[in-house]
């Protein structure tokens, strides 16, 4: 087992504070999502002279499956595109203190956040945490680890490793 995945592991984050970044990320994104929603409604009335009462409607009408695509799509990109901004932390993990990793110990590309991010639209994915490990980490090789611990033990094995170099 590479020493990197093994860090990994050891410090992974409690189900709790997964629960926990999951509530916390889901009340984000929701909330960032329907202040988008707010802006599309206004900026049309104000460029158009439509009624927001009438864009509103045509919203709240949408058929139910574009409705649940569109809003899987939207909450997969801001999720992403906070854990990029963020390198690999979304609201939840930084009040928790976790942030994501890669179990090899490299850093995090764009392609392993994307791939954990789109692995959120599986259904049952929330689920898959009863499990070992969620499938969005499992199929990204990401893991969410608790951030001081594991810093201080890669650190520390950084350190290990340079005693009696030039």
């Amino acid at each position: 087992m590479k020493k990197k995945f093994r860090l990994a592991e050891q410090h992974k984050a409690e189900r709790l504070f997964r629960f926990l970044n999951y509530i916390i990320d889901f009340c984000a994104v929701m909330l960032l999502i329907y202040i988008l929603l707010f802006l599309y409604v206004f900026l049309k009335y104000v460029l158009t002279d439509i009624p927001m009462e009438v864009t509103a409607y045509e919203l709240e009408n949408v058929d139910p499956l574009l409705d649940r695509l569109g809003t899987a799509l939207l909450y997969v990109l801001i999720l992403f595109g906070m854990e990029k901004l963020t390198n690999g932390r979304s609201p939840g993990k930084l009040i928790t203190g976790t942030v994501v990793v890669k179990t090899d110990g490299t850093a995090l590309t764009t392609a392993d956040l994307l791939r954990r991010n789109f692995s959120r639209i599986v259904p049952f994915d929330g689920l898959s945490f009863l499990g070992t490990n969620g499938w969005h980490d499992s199929w990204s090789d990401t893991r969410v680890v608790k951030k001081k611990a594991y810093e201080n033990a890669r650190n520390l094995e950084n350190d290990i490793q340079t005693i009696g170099a030039k």
